[in-house]
């Protein structure tokens, strides 16, 4: 869980805040979207809701948004409406501040920050008059992500969800793919160069945060608020890897496997089969070779009183 900045104020008087809704990631949590606005409104928050329509719409949005209007856009979703909010706060001339609305199948952001998806109070009283941290977004081929990257068999993974099940099933549905994907998939080697070395491996996973796919540990050291990348190299593969490291990341010992690779960077680049998939943050951003690097802007992300 990260930490607000020593100098970091809460505000005084409640948040201006644009909320981006995405209906079709809040479908099984339409009352906790609901109960959250009505919170923050109780609070004293000038509350404005924009509904996207489709993949973009929520990039859209935050893009044009300006500090002058809006102190915080909390993104009220999963975490690939998250990473579409920060794509478009990124490219914002004066972004306001990025907030979160948990609402999705994982919300790993939300875990990043200590947050209950499930307390709504919490979660407005948050973004009412939660203190700002500055964070350190990376880039993927021109793409931004604030959570994670990955290239191997769980971004094919990602490439083969389906959508439909997802909605229905949840996490159930990542599940099923992996399975699917295990017996098809050829577990192609990857090449990950970074501080001047290179490294092989099956799958490669550049993390921001601690967590990865949920509540599980990839990166221990890892923190959003960390000027570099702490990148995860798994060599092994087929069934055999899938089942070790399948076990292994739930009971949050993947950094303890000895043949895991971990170095921190501030840039790297991932080598494969050209046009494979670069998952970020849960959704496809790249295809490789994927050039990966710290974003040359930070952001400022609401977080829960400490």
């Amino acid at each position: 869980m990260i930490q607000p900045d020593a100098a970091a104020i809460a505000p005084s008087i409640p948040r201006r805040v644009l909320v981006i809704h995405n209906p079709t990631a809040g479908r099984r949590h339409g009352r906790r979207f609901e109960d959250v606005v009505e919170r923050l409104e109780e609070l004293g928050c000038t509350v404005t809701c924009r509904d996207t329509g489709r993949r973009g719409d929520a990039e859209n949005f935050a893009r044009q948004c300006d500090r002058d209007d809006f102190d915080v856009v909390a993104a009220a979703g999963g975490d690939g409406t998250v990473n579409e909010v920060v794509n478009g706060l990124m490219a914002a001339a004066k972004p306001p501040s990025l907030a979160v609305v948990p609402l999705g199948t994982a919300n790993v952001l939300a875990l990043e920050i200590g947050l209950d998806p499930k307390d709504c109070e919490a979660i407005a009283r948050t973004i009412a008059f939660g203190p700002s941290q500055i964070v350190h977004p990376a880039v993927a081929n021109g793409r931004h992500f604030l959570l994670m990257a990955g290239a191997g068999l769980d971004a094919q993974v990602v490439a083969g969800i389906n959508p439909a099940l997802k909605r229905r099933t949840g996490k159930l549905a990542y599940v099923v793919e992996s399975v699917k994907q295990a017996f098809g998939y050829d577990f192609p080697e990857i090449q990950v160069r970074a501080n001047g070395r290179t490294y092989q491996g099956r799958m490669a996973v550049a993390c921001k945060g601690r967590y990865y796919g949920g509540p599980f540990v990839a990166a221990p050291g890892a923190s959003l608020d960390k000027p570099q990348l702490d990148i995860c190299i798994l060599p092994k593969s087929g069934m055999a890897g899938l089942m070790r490291y399948g076990l292994a990341l739930p009971m949050n010992r993947l950094a303890d496997l000895p043949e895991v690779e971990h170095v921190t960077a501030r840039s790297m680049v991932i080598l494969g089969p050209r046009g494979a998939p670069l998952q970020g943050d849960g959704d496809i951003v790249a295809r490789l070779p994927a050039e990966i690097s710290l974003a040359a802007t930070t952001l400022e992300l609401i977080i829960p009183q400490p």
